[in-house]
């Protein structure tokens, strides 16, 4: 189907496509899936992405770490020297 016909209805009318990241039983089995749904019937399958498909969304995951892990290491060595030295 992806973005073809609909093998429910036969319609070419799609919603956009959709990330989804799912895990497994495990923490460390993770799939990176697109959500693609028939705007007739609401018809709805699941495909793996690609890894031209995944290159943008590692790009911001980078980014996302930055904000998650750095930025409060940073916080918190400045505020008890800011109340120290303040």
């Amino acid at each position: 189907m992806s973005m073809g016909k609909c093998s429910k209805c036969g319609s070419s009318d799609w919603k956009e496509p959709r990330h989804v990241r799912a895990r497994g039983i495990t923490a460390t089995t993770v799939a990176e899936l697109n959500i693609i749904t028939c705007k007739k019937c609401g018809f709805t399958e699941f495909y793996e992405l690609t890894e031209k498909e995944l290159e943008p969304i590692k790009k911001n995951e980078n980014k996302i770490w930055i904000f998650v892990m750095v930025i409060p290491i940073l916080i918190g060595i400045a505020v008890p020297a800011w109340l120290v030295f303040g």
